[in-house]
């Protein structure tokens, strides 16, 4: 499944796309194809525990802010970017 079938269908079920991969920053940014929310993890060999950690930490201070915007979660940073319609 390539990357814009994937946004696709996350958009089509109303979900939000959790990745590692850079190229969704790609397709919303530059080629403007919005997503319901897409969180991006930006942390190399992060395990599994701490992605969870992570998602706890954005959805506990920022729950709002998961739908209709582009999050970059860092080991240090939480990054949230509204997205257009």
């Amino acid at each position: 499944m390539t990357d814009e079938d994937l946004l696709e269908l996350a958009n089509k079920e109303k979900r939000v796309l959790i990745t590692n991969d850079k190229d969704f920053g790609e397709l919303v940014f530059f080629q403007r194809r919005v997503g319901m929310g897409i969180i991006l993890f930006r942390v190399k060999g992060q395990s599994t525990k701490e992605k969870v950690k992570l998602i706890r930490k954005l959805l506990m201070s920022y729950p709002e802010k998961v739908s209709r915007h582009f999050v970059v979660l860092t080991k240090n940073k939480i990054r949230i970017i509204p997205l257009g319609d």
